[in-house]
């Protein structure tokens, strides 16, 4: 090999480790932003629940809006966190519909890519109660915020859709994620019942939203610090509602009309170009 071949060989050899000495520096800053954004996150908690509701409690005590009152809270502070996110470059949004979202009583229904697709959607819904996972009623933190704003176990499925059909009906938007968890490896998970049942009792349109996010982050099963080395972008689109009255799935009995209509939205969001897979 001539020298100058030896050269260029280990001329380019440099460049790939300055380019990966690079890409994992650029990786460690942005684990780092998102590790502080997590923190600001933990701390809003704190805040909500030790100083924001007992405020909210000495000036609206216990009247029927309370719940309302706290949602819009939590509204607020999703919105600063969301913002806080993308100020920092950790995340970019791009909406298209989200004034749909600010009318009410709304049936929400989303895919679940990442961690923090509630914290997207609530930012842009002044009120919604949501469904959440048992366990943020064993913290102590979290679970005075959770029933303070109303929002909705899903460890049992009969109370879970009683519950979600009174929400509406007292003119409360809900939001849910079908598949009742974070999608798995990127791809939509089955989707459970309560989204068609809910809709079926209380005769509210679906009003679905398609979220994507690429590249992908904050999925099921990562790693908070595992995070790309470029912004993730988020892009939610809110569709037109599906109006289940109009459905063959309306007049069946409940079993088999929630069977039904479960799969006709799973199946519009598998062929939903915008969904991550």
């Amino acid at each position: 090999m001539s020298s100058a071949t030896e050269d260029l060989v280990r001329s380019g050899n440099r460049g790939a480790s300055l380019s990966r000495r690079g890409w994992s520096l650029r990786r460690g800053w942005r684990a780092l932003r998102t590790g502080v954004a997590f923190l600001m996150f933990g701390l809003g908690v704190l805040v909500i629940s030790v100083l924001g509701l007992p405020l909210l409690r000495l000036t609206w005590g216990r009247r029927p809006d309370s719940q309302g009152r706290v949602q819009l809270l939590i509204h607020h502070a999703f919105r600063l966190f969301a913002w806080f996110m993308e100020a920092t470059g950790l995340i970019r949004v791009t909406w298209s519909g989200r004034e749909r979202l600010r009318a009410g009583p709304l049936l929400v229904v989303a895919n679940h890519p990442t961690l923090i697709d509630v914290v997207l959607l609530v930012a842009a819904m002044p009120q919604a109660a949501c469904i959440v996972k048992t366990a943020a009623l064993r913290n102590v933190l979290l679970r005075r915020i959770v029933r303070g704003a109303g929002y909705i176990a899903n460890d049992r499925p009969d109370p879970l859709i009683v519950a979600g059909t009174e929400c509406l009906r007292r003119g409360q938007s809900l939001l849910i994620f079908p598949e009742g968890t974070r999608s798995p490896g990127g791809r939509l998970g089955a989707f459970r019942r309560g989204a068609a049942r809910i809709a079926l009792r209380s005769g509210r349109d679906l009003v679905p939203v398609v979220i994507r996010c690429a590249p992908p982050t904050l999925m099921k099963g990562q790693p908070w610090h595992d995070v790309p080395a470029s912004t993730a972008h988020f892009t939610l689109t809110v569709m037109d509602p599906i109006r289940v009255g109009e459905l063959p799935a309306a007049g069946k009995p409940e079993a088999a009309g929630a069977r039904e209509l479960t799969e006709l939205l799973q199946g519009f969001y598998e062929r939903n170009p915008h969904v991550s897979r």
